[in-house]
């Protein structure tokens, strides 16, 4: 016999004992026993031979004797794994709850940490906002908020998380009313305070509210003089006050911005919330004026009265101007109703942000953590389509007719009426309507639609759902703006535009820093948007790439610019036009034709587009071009690419003599600066040597229609190609030295011409007043084609108007009254009673002095006109009380837009039929004193000799 082992007993079999197993619910540690112990409460023993008993596991409890298994807490509940068996200890002085083995009775099951039990006995997960610790009890945490009778419905307070301290469910901030959703309102009498709590009402509550109104009506009335004033009797603004008043508007406009920001889910800490919250009185947030304190408003009543607050400006700027208009003007001028809508204009360009985005407040909803929407800015309305959201939304519905109708009206204003009205001169209109475009520079006031669309974009932004999304689209906003301002410059004062750039940059780089701060950040979507961003600037690099690459094989074989002109401004300005006017009109010519007017915009591609983009370069040589070191750049920079070359020599242009090589610095020092440019004074002296062997078309003294054409042809069918002159010279020769005698050419210019109403006089002997005169006939023709005998002609020298001729077209150039065809031509056209329009054709022309009386005094014997000297001085007098249009092709900014509509004015002016007939009866001096002091300051002089002798022009 053998002592029985651990976990069984000795059991009396006959004659002997046997060792048999412990049963379930018992043990037996001790070897040799005969009786097994049964297990205590809160432990048991599942297999046969146990040696001890277990303790019940967490979750489970054992409330008897002897058990084999205990009793899971929950036992076929959905929720029985979150369940657990707790109790208190102390630790460190504090109560904590933990879970323990061995529980004993069913009073010990509850839920695990981070679970509570929900209304139906089931174990929930806690959720955000709340703290559960195993004790059956509810915590919430700071900025949450659950009912006493619901503490699994969790609200965050969004916006001041101070009114929600946490702790018990039902717990708000001292003042809080615990029966509103998240503590959204102060118990009645209180107000809100700076600490989340709500503070009693008192008499300062009100005085603000007052202040506040005050403030506005004086405001507005302010506004309402500034306005009056502004413009009054054709006063200029004064540029120091119009930058204050921008600076001024600007600074409204980023406080609005700013109070969007406030709109978003970040959270903002002190004291920079702080600031938010003040600049959210610019949206019209009333509760900044504790106005709970003055009456109890409902969440739609505040909703109203914050979306039609600015028809309460409305009132308010109607009742100051009909008080200005009875007690000041006593109704002189009527009720000035264009003042008005100039106030309310601008009173809806300040507070436009204000508005619109007051009015979309019911559509920025919060979740919250127990999936409930409400209202962001009245925190207390359910967003769901029911009560008091509903009469929200029918509100918004009608409120939203004010910024819509505003934007469409100042689009359609800005867009369409605006430009007809400026080019009908109604000075009402546009002083009506000043407050769309008076901050803009003349041609920008489409800006003020795009700040329009910006500050819609602006606002519509924090109704998308998805915080980083809202973030990405502001900046992208922000952005565009920075981009649309560097690029138009629309503000009328350049630091302007300054302040508005980094204005808008400062803007952006807070919201960026905002991201650090946002809630509901999805940073797979964050990342797509990312790889979104990085594939579309991979392709734009590409894209570029393959664009440049493209232009590149594709300028090997065809160049975008045909012709290259380089010319002189003073010396050939108007031919070049006239050139490019001809070359473009031919078949031959399919590429572009290169003037710098109509096509540079920035002077360092000069250089580049000779170089890669040109396929001939046309030298116009005249007297000074090789004085000229852009012109010199241009045609080294030709002869460096081997560009094809040609030179269209006028009278006054002489081939580089070496003399003028060797001493080239000595006559233009600048040249050097070319140097800049890759350009060496080297490459510039062996350029002036190559041009010598250029192929060259020489014209004639004089220029006519069939000249300038039969250069285009010329330059058209030569093969442009460096050579020697002799292989490549061509003379050409006017039309007038083609004809056999005067008389033949007189016949045929009566058969071609006989019948025009219109004729162009101009000085024959001034090659660049004869190209004004040939451009202005190709661009006034057209305009006048549908008018019959209106297609001007321009006269030749010796030669009178045509009997049908009624509108005499004086092109004024430089002395060109001293010309005796001219005066001539005056006198016998003031003879006929025809009358006449001045072109000012160059910008060096003046209007005649009295020297030019002097002057025709001492030609009265050589000039050869009809009449006495005295009438051509009457009749030069009539010319000019006709108001002149310029129209100068040779102009630095002459660009084809500009000579364009300036043709049209000239049409207009011929079309008019508002011109002064000339008369020689009209004036009759009784002596050479009385003309010279009527005639003092009104005329030319005739000669170099008195060139000197010019005033200043009238």
């Amino acid at each position: 016999c053998s002592v029985c082992g651990k976990g069984t007993i000795s059991e009396k079999l006959r004659s002997t004992n046997k060792a048999i197993l412990v049963q379930g619910g018992k043990s037996q540690g001790l070897p040799g026993e005969q009786e097994c112990l049964p297990c205590l409460i809160g432990s048991y023993s599942a297999e046969p031979g146990s040696m001890e008993c277990s303790l019940c596991a967490v979750g489970s409890y054992g409330s008897l004797k002897g058990l084999s298994e205990c009793s899971v807490c929950g036992n076929g509940t959905i929720s029985e794994k979150l369940r657990s068996t707790n109790k208190a200890i102390m630790v460190q002085g504090e109560e904590e709850w933990v879970a323990y083995q061995g529980a004993v009775s069913f009073d010990a099951c509850g839920c695990r940490e981070g679970t509570r039990m929900d209304a139906s006995g089931e174990c929930v997960l806690c959720g955000e906002g709340i703290k559960c610790d195993g004790s059956g009890k509810v915590k919430v945490l700071k900025g949450f908020f659950t009912g006493a009778d619901s503490p699994g419905s969790v609200f965050k307070c969004f916006g001041d998380a101070r009114r929600c301290p946490g702790g018990p469910p039902g717990t708000c901030a001292p003042g809080r009313d615990n029966e509103t959703i998240a503590c959204i309102s102060c118990s009645s009498g209180l107000s809100p305070g700076d600490d989340g709590a709500c503070k009693p009402c008192s008499s300062g509550n009100s005085a603000v509210f007052s202040v506040a109104i005050i403030v506005s009506i004086l405001a507005i009335a302010v506004l309402y003089i500034f306005l009056r004033n502004e413009g009054q009797d054709g006063k200029a603004q004064n540029e120091a006050f119009l930058i204050a008043t921008v600076a001024i508007g600007q600074c409204v406009g980023v406080s609005q911005q700013l109070s969007i920001f406030g709109q978003l889910k970040v959270n903002w800490g002190s004291p920079f919330s702080e600031v938010l919250e003040f600049f959210s009185l610019l949206a019209f947030n009333m509760e900044w004026l504790t106005v709970s304190c003055l009456a109890r408003f409902s969440p739609l009543q505040m909703y109203s009265a914050r979306v039609f607050l600015v028809l309460l400006f409305f009132i308010v700027a109607c009742c100051i101007h009909l008080l200005y208009v009875a007690l000041r003007k006593k109704f002189a001028d009527g009720l000035e109703i264009s003042v008005l809508v100039r106030v309310m204009g601008n009173l809806m360009m300040i507070f436009f942000i204000s508005v619109a985005g007051a009015i979309l407040a019911p559509f920025r909803c919060y979740t919250h953590p127990n999936g409930i929407r409400t209202v962001q800015e009245f925190g207390g309305v359910l967003c769901n389509s029911d009560g008091e959201y509903q009469k929200m939304l029918i509100v918004a519905g009608i409120a939203l007719i004010m910024p819509v109708s505003f934007f469409v009206i100042a689009s359609y204003v800005t867009i369409v009426e605006l430009p007809k009205r400026m080019q009908k001169a109604d000075v009402a209109f546009l002083k009506t309507w000043s407050f769309l475009y008076y901050r803009y520079r003349p041609g920008a006031a489409v800006f003020s639609v795009i700040l329009l669309l910006r500050n819609v974009g602006l606002v519509i932004v924090p109704v998308i759902p998805g915080g980083a999304i809202k973030v990405l689209l502001i900046i992208m906003i922000l952005v565009v703006s920075i981009l649309i301002t560097a690029f138009m410059l629309p503000w009328r004062i350049l630091e302007c535009n300054y302040m508005e750039a980094t204005l808008l940059a400062g803007v952006a780089v807070l919201i960026s820093m905002g991201c650090l701060f946002m809630e509901d950040v999805d940073g797979d979507n964050v990342m797509q948007v990312c790889l979104a961003l990085f594939i579309a600037m991979t392709l734009l690099i590409f894209g570029v790439f393959v664009g440049g690459f493209a232009k590149y094989l594709l300028a090997k074989h065809r160049k975008p610019f045909q012709y290259f002109l380089c010319h002189q401004k003073s010396g050939a300005g108007a031919f070049a036009r006239l050139l490019k006017c001809e070359l473009i009109r031919m078949s031959g010519v399919k590429g572009k034709v290169f003037v710098d007017c109509d096509d540079l915009q920035d002077l360092t591609k000069l250089f580049g587009y000779v170089g890669f983009d040109t396929e001939h370069l046309i030298i116009l040589g005249t007297k000074d071009i090789l004085t000229r070191k852009w012109c010199m750049g241009e045609v080294t920079t030709g002869r460096i690419h081997n560009v094809k070359t040609v030179v269209v020599a006028l009278p006054d242009y002489e081939p580089p003599s070496e003399t003028l090589v060797e001493d080239y610095q000595v006559h233009v020092p600048d040249v050097t600066e070319l140097a800049a440019h890759g350009i060496s004074f080297a490459a510039v002296q062996e350029t002036l040597r190559w041009m010598r062997e250029l192929p060259t078309i020489e014209l004639p003294g004089t220029l006519d229609s069939k000249l300038t054409k039969a250069v285009c042809k010329e330059l058209v069918a030569m093969h442009v190609s460096p050579g020697s002159m002799g292989k490549n010279f061509v003379q050409l020769r006017n039309e007038s030295e083609d004809e056999l005698d005067k008389g033949t050419r007189s016949v045929n210019r009566k058969a071609q011409y006989n019948g025009s109403k219109v004729a162009i006089l101009v000085d024959y002997k001034n090659m660049e007043a004869v190209a004004t005169a040939l451009v202005l006939q190709l661009m006034v023709s057209p305009l006048v084609l549908s008018s019959g005998g209106m297609v001007p002609y321009i006269m030749t020298a010796n030669e009178e108007a045509m009997p049908t001729v009624q509108i005499i077209v004086v092109i004024c150039s430089q002395g060109c009254f001293g010309n005796p065809d001219i005066a001539r031509v005056l006198v016998s056209s003031a003879a006929r009673s025809l009358t006449v329009l001045p072109i000012i054709a160059e910008d060096g022309f003046r209007f005649p002095t009295k020297d030019f009386y002097d002057e025709v005094l001492a030609t009265a014997g050589t000039t050869g006109m009809l009449g006495k000297p005295s009438h051509l001085a009457a009749v030069v007098k009539q010319v000019f009380s006709e108001i002149a249009v310029g129209f100068n092709p040779q102009g630095y900014s002459a660009s084809i837009q500009d000579l364009e509509v300036k043709a049209k004015t000239i049409a207009f002016r011929l079309l008019g039929g508002k011109l002064k007939p000339m008369s020689l009866e009209d004036y009759h001096p009784t002596s050479p004193g009385d003309f010279e002091a009527n005639s003092l300051g009104l005329f030319l002089p005739a000669s170099k000799s008195t060139e000197a002798k010019i005033s200043e022009s009238l």
